[in-house]
């Protein structure tokens, strides 16, 4: 059914890209992260629906820690309840794998969705067996952002790819609690996709990992324990009060609220911070590598995409995939972004966007350098340093049990920050639950 409407083909319509030839209507229910691309795409509704007039949407922006969990359970139990999901390149591939999400080929056929001029990999990240079960609507990874002014008024000057204690010894300088200033925020929330995305590429650049080649769990290795003890001492010394409450959106609030002088997260950033109507210290920004253990070894920047899919129990899957051919089409971001602005706008998934002469490389200059270069090496299959570890993924594990494992263990270490239990007994801690994950989950024998 599918398959047939696709390919019934396209028709211009005036002002904005295309649309299909054949007929949707009805109620489309849409789950997404409260992150401001969303935020913005949620004012931008009514040219869908111009082009759609006969779809209903409903758009519920929650929180990422919330919108997981309920995205989680509605796809894992098929309840049905959203018709369109935000989702990423740790769930996409498992829930592909077990027929939980609607193939995307179709549209990647469609020769006006241009899609030869998708970013490969992450595509590859959203696909399973050859077949396409997310389409992305950004291309992230993760950088060091920081005010230049600040470092230049302290006589201090950031190497473009630096090592994690050359930013902590920055940090250091520029931490100033008295006077409202801190010298770095790193994500402190509990959550597999709130700590953990940062800690996990610590651990990686560090030599650590979650599990051996045999799944014996390595929180409690020299490499791991040192990331984790690193990590936890860090969000201590040089990070703003109260940080075991800061996630992706508090930090990135750090920063345009003069707060913190230093942030490690998402690239996506990149827009909001470098736009002077979104941050107003934009002509002060910098950017800088993903920082690393050793200077010169492997790269140690995350790798995501918040992508579109369709769970198979959507019950208006025609509908959502016109959302998805819209949203993240070739004609979105350009019709988009004179309206919202760049810093209301996702990292471009298409590389016609990187371009010289494009609108976006022509607002990217300051940071587009480091840009290319972290999109150009990161992995997002093989983070650690070992060519037998067991399982794929970078700052993540690719295994179900992962989201509690993840979630569980960061608990433990947020406990250790607001001085709960020691850094040794958080870490003992989250050495038995991934045990306890391999064991269960019949991955160790």
């Amino acid at each position: 059914m599918l398959r047939a409407a696709l390919a019934a083909g396209t028709i211009l319509v005036a002002g904005f890209g295309a649309q299909d030839a054949f007929a949707q209507s009805g109620r489309l229910v849409i789950g997404a992260v409260n992150n401001a691309e969303f935020v913005a795409l949620k004012d931008l509704l009514p040219e869908f629906n111009r082009l759609y007039p006969d779809i209903d949407v409903e758009f519920q922006l929650v929180p990422e820690n919330e919108v997981r969990a309920k995205i989680t359970t509605d796809v894992t139990t098929q309840s049905g309840i959203y018709d369109l999901i935000t989702t990423g390149p740790f769930e996409v591939p498992m829930w592909g794998r077990t027929g939980w999400l609607e193939p995307l080929d179709e549209i990647m056929d469609d020769p006006a969705y241009e899609a030869d001029d998708v970013f490969e990999a992450y595509l590859n990240g959203l696909s399973h067996d050859g077949k396409l079960y997310a389409a992305p609507g950004s291309a992230q990874a993760s950088m060091l952002y920081y005010r230049k002014d600040r470092l230049n008024a302290a006589g201090l000057t950031m190497p473009e790819a630096p090592t994690w204690d050359q930013v902590v010894e920055i940090a250091s300088q520029l931490h100033d609690p008295a006077s409202g200033q801190y010298g770095l925020c790193l994500r402190g929330l509990p959550g597999w996709g709130q700590m953990g995305a940062p800690l996990g590429t610590v651990i990686n650049t560090f030599g650590g990992r979650w599990y051996d080649a045999d799944w014996n769990a390595q929180i409690t290795s020299p490499e791991t324990s040192a990331a984790i003890k690193f990590y936890i001492d860090t969000l201590q010394s040089a990070t703003p009060p109260g940080v075991t409450q800061f996630g992706n959106q508090e930090c990135g609030q750090a920063i345009t609220t003069g707060q913190a002088a230093m942030l490690f997260d998402d690239s996506s950033w990149s827009q909001v911070f470098f736009d002077p109507n979104t941050n107003p210290f934009a002509e002060n920004m910098a950017v800088a590598m993903a920082p690393v253990k050793e200077a010169g070894s492997k790269p140690s920047a995350w790798f995501w995409t918040w992508a579109w899919a369709v769970p198979t129990s959507a019950n208006n899957k025609e509908a959502a995939l016109a959302f998805i051919k819209w949203v993240t089409g070739p004609d979105y971001i350009p019709y988009a972004a004179p309206i919202k602005g760049w810093g209301n706008m996702p990292g471009p998934a298409r590389q016609s966007q990187y371009e010289d002469g494009s609108p976006y490389s022509e607002f990217a200059t300051p940071f587009m350098a480091v840009l290319d270069r972290t999109l150009a090496t990161v992995d997002g299959v093989n983070g650690t340093h070992y060519d037998d570890t067991p399982y794929t993924g970078n700052q993540y594990i690719q295994i179900p049990e992962f989201q509690d494992l993840g979630n569980r263990c960061t608990q433990e270490f947020s406990g250790a920050v607001v001085g709960q239990q020691t850094a040794d007994e958080a870490i003992a801690k989250c050495q038995q639950y991934a045990e306890d994950v391999a064991v269960n989950g019949g991955y160790k024998n």
